[in-house]
């Protein structure tokens, strides 16, 4: 991902309110805050960034993003919102498309889908998905995370599934950037703990030329923000979890 810019300011500006479901009335007791500043982050001379969390009014900018990249293969970050893939398996490619670009949506109206995009200027660039951890029950449905039988669970766990950069803005420590406006914005929104399931260090030289294998994160960005191994998740990821006080 490269090494991050230097004399970084980055604002987050706060979700939109929901009028929401039942069901998403839980998330709102977490995320339904006062406007909130991020911290600035000192990184470079770079041109200044901003942040914004993903909502009903950035909603544009995250399709324009995902639009320019096919959806990211037609994903619209998706995947680790469903419990499993169920029906998806008897449409077609681009029924499938349209469907979990028509489900995103859904769900960031009902405010149930978070994450922060990064800007240059008005262009979106990157991305970071985030949220509690009801927002994305397939990680808790994959076998190598219930190898890791975890006890004790907190009451409040959030959760770093995913990071896209524009392909224009690849090797420029943007993913870096996103992580740390999404920590931030996670301790705007009263902290707790937060786990990531990057890939190791060894998995990340061999699919160095592959930089779409990397959606998770990689060990060495995670371990810069002091996330703490708690165990392997198969031979190529690990979960690693970090405290966020508010």
């Amino acid at each position: 991902m490269g090494s991050p810019f230097l004399n970084l300011t980055t604002r987050l500006e706060p979700a939109s309110a929901s009028r929401g479901q039942v069901s998403a009335r839980r998330h709102r007791g977490y995320f339904s805050t006062e406007a909130s500043q991020l911290c600035e982050l000192s990184l470079s001379s770079e041109p200044n960034y901003s942040a914004r969390e993903l909502s009903a009014a950035s909603w544009p900018d995250f399709e324009r993003l995902f639009s320019k990249h096919g959806g990211v293969g037609g994903c619209w970050c998706m995947y680790y919102q469903r419990p499993r893939g169920g029906t998806m398996k008897e449409l077609t490619l681009s029924e499938r498309r349209a469907k979990n670009k028509r489900d995103k949506k859904s769900l960031v109206d009902q405010d149930r889908s978070h994450g922060v995009l990064l800007y240059d200027g008005g262009n979106p660039i990157g991305w970071c998905a985030y949220g509690l951890k009801q927002e994305f029950p397939r990680i808790d449905n994959g076998r190598n995370y219930k190898r890791l039988d975890m006890l004790d669970e907190p009451e409040k766990l959030w959760r770093i599934t995913c990071f896209f950069v524009d392909r224009d803005y690849r090797k420029k420590g943007v993913a870096n950037i996103a992580l740390k406006a999404a920590l931030d914005s996670i301790k705007e929104h009263g902290g707790g703990v937060v786990e990531a399931y990057p890939v190791t260090q060894k998995s990340a030289k061999m699919w160095s030329k592959w930089s779409n294998w990397f959606w998770f994160g990689t060990e060495s960005m995670f371990e810069r923000e002091n996330f703490k191994v708690v165990g392997p998740m198969g031979p190529h990821h690990l979960l690693v979890r970090r405290t966020i006080k508010p």
